[in-house]
């Protein structure tokens, strides 16, 4: 997969494999912290994004945010009729 928002795909030594099947596992608070942090850089990409795009465009920003809401509202009411 190319790039994702400037940053290039991990590369893997040989030998090493992703496994699947292995059952799910605690992460260690050294993993979580770190994947927190990752979260945290990619959520302050986007926000940056966002403002550019109010800046420049904001019309174009109200729509987005407009169709994403809707698509929310019906992720959610999914969700609410698979409860009941």
């Amino acid at each position: 997969m190319a790039m994702l928002m400037g940053v290039p795909e991990p590369h893997y030594s040989r030998g090493t494999e992703c496994k699947p099947e292995i059952e799910h596992q605690h992460a260690k608070p050294r993993e979580m912290t770190g994947s927190l942090h990752i979260h945290n850089f990619y959520i302050g990409k986007l926000k940056a994004k966002e403002e550019q795009l109010f800046e420049s465009d904001p019309d174009l920003a109200m729509l987005l945010l407009s169709e994403h809401a809707e698509v929310l509202a019906e992720d959610i009411a999914d969700l609410e009729d698979d409860d009941t």
